[in-house]
């Protein structure tokens, strides 16, 4: 029987795949495979949006500012969590 991997992001600090699923509403399935990263990740960057815009308008932005602000936020978080991924990757050997 192959050897159950904790594949998230913080497993290095002891957090499990399935603490994952049981607090943030990952999908079982993704439990212990690398691919639960890439849902996390745009769950995050969806919420972040979300978030984001909402935020922007509260300002005075007009919907276009707010959207545009909103992406480019989204999307530096994204990419500083895809690094991040890669480093741990790096870190643990898979």
């Amino acid at each position: 029987m192959a050897e159950k991997r904790e594949h998230n992001i913080m497993a290095l600090d002891g957090i499990t795949d399935k603490e994952y699923v049981d607090s943030f509403g990952v999908p079982p399935k993704l439990a212990n495979t690398p691919e639960i990263n890439d849902w996390l990740i745009n769950d995050t960057y969806k919420k972040n949006l979300e978030l984001e815009y909402n935020a922007a308008v509260k300002m005075g932005r007009s919907e276009a500012e707010a959207n545009a602000w909103a992406k480019k936020v989204a999307n530096k978080g994204r990419q500083e969590a895809k690094s991040l991924l890669n480093q741990v990757k790096q870190k643990r050997g898979y």
